[in-house]
């Protein structure tokens, strides 16, 4: 797992600021569509003082995944929005802030 880890985490790396992709997008980047629960475990993994940028990882739907933790989604918007991503809602708009490795 933790070869799928690092290769999850060197492709977050690479996404620009103020961009999100979606856990099976990130997956199906990696050459393994299906994966999305994977993408999300591999960054739950990540240690505390990590500098990989975890909250540009969102559900493809554009909302954010952590509805269990309420603190962790204040986190990540607050996140999110500090590198101009803009919310209606809850959610993100993918055709605007959505990126895929390749877009630049």
């Amino acid at each position: 797992m933790k070869g799928w880890n690092r290769l999850v985490w060197g492709l977050v790396e690479q996404i620009p600021a103020g961009r999100v992709m979606g856990y099976g997008h990130v997956a199906a980047a990696l050459g393994h569509p299906g994966r999305a629960r994977q993408v999300g475990w591999a960054l739950a993994a990540l240690p505390r003082d990590t500098t990989v940028p975890w909250q540009r990882v969102i559900r493809s739907s554009g909302s954010l995944a952590f509805q269990g933790t309420p603190e962790r989604a204040m986190l990540q918007r607050a996140r999110l929005q500090a590198e101009g991503v803009e919310f209606q809602g809850d959610g993100v708009d993918m055709a605007r802030y959505g990126w895929l490795p390749g877009d630049g």
